[in-house]
């Protein structure tokens, strides 16, 4: 089946939207307490360190440590080893703008509803009042496109093209939103788009082996760009001279579904000379 990914604003009930097509279709449902636990088995982190990058934007005093380029790698890591398995539901607040574009395989959902709708569930759920629930929400709303823009080079929440569809889940039933997409998760199915699978699981395979690189103590954040084919790992990089070269390509030779490494050393730009 395709994969479907649903990012959800805050209060419009993503969440149960995902636990409604996983029923439906009969498949696992990834939330953000599965995508937490993995990556703290994976990569040793607090559980609660999900919520910087899907759920809000760090505190000032945050930011004096974290860093956000390496938390990004691992989660976004986390978020397709699930989306390889196929047979999977997965929700999160930017968990579509992690995925990549243009691969029927993926259907990336956004589950939105009006303020009104979304106070009500915020007061219900978090015990707010309704001012203090419209405070909190659009001063979320604000926050995560901000941080969203940080993290991913610019890349909007908010912009259409990110989503395959948006669907208002205080228009209609759940229910009845779940059924649709469910008719076209089995038409994306029945298309057997071999080339697109095969693509996604190129994604998810070159995003294990970036977090690995990521990982090590002697790699971390070195520039090397990671592409995947069919089980065949590229490097291309201008900080791997040796023996950090050899490193890499045992670092990578490591990863689960690797049956291949080849690094490309690419010439660093000549330095910008004066005038």
């Amino acid at each position: 089946m395709a994969v479907v990914a649903i990012g959800q604003q805050l209060g419009a009930r993503g969440l149960e939207l995902g636990r409604a097509l996983a029923q439906r279709l009969e498949c696992t449902l990834v939330g953000p307490d599965e995508m937490a636990a993995e990556a703290a088995r994976r990569f040793g982190l607090d559980r609660r360190m999900l919520d910087l990058i899907d759920a809000r934007q760090p505190r000032f005093w945050e930011r004096l440590t974290l860093d956000s380029a390496r938390l990004y790698t691992y989660f976004r890591a986390v978020a397709l080893n699930f989306v390889g398995d196929h047979h999977v539901v997965i929700v999160g607040r930017v968990i579509p703008c992690m995925l990549p574009a243009g691969i029927s395989e993926l259907l990336r959902v956004r589950a939105v509803s009006p303020l009104k709708a979304r106070v009500e569930t915020v007061m219900r759920e978090e015990g707010l009042e309704a001012g203090a629930a419209e405070r909190r929400l659009l001063h979320h709303d604000q926050e995560m496109q901000a941080w969203v823009a940080h993290l991913m080079n610019g890349l909007g929440l908010n912009d259409p093209a990110v989503y395959d569809l948006t669907v208002n889940t205080a228009a209609r039933p759940l229910t009845l939103i779940s059924e649709a997409l469910a008719l076209m998760v089995h038409e994306i199915a029945a298309a057997e788009d071999l080339a697109a699978r095969q693509a996604l699981a190129d994604h998810c395979l070159a995003a294990q082996v970036r977090a690995a690189l990521m990982a090590h103590p002697k790699i971390g954040h070195a520039a090397i760009a990671v592409e995947s084919s069919r089980g065949q790992v590229l490097l291309r990089s201008s900080a791997l001279v040796p023996p950090w070269d050899e490193l890499a390509l045992t670092v990578v030779r490591q990863v689960s579904g690797v049956s291949g490494v080849e690094l490309e050393i690419q010439e660093p730009p000549p330095p910008v000379r004066g005038e």
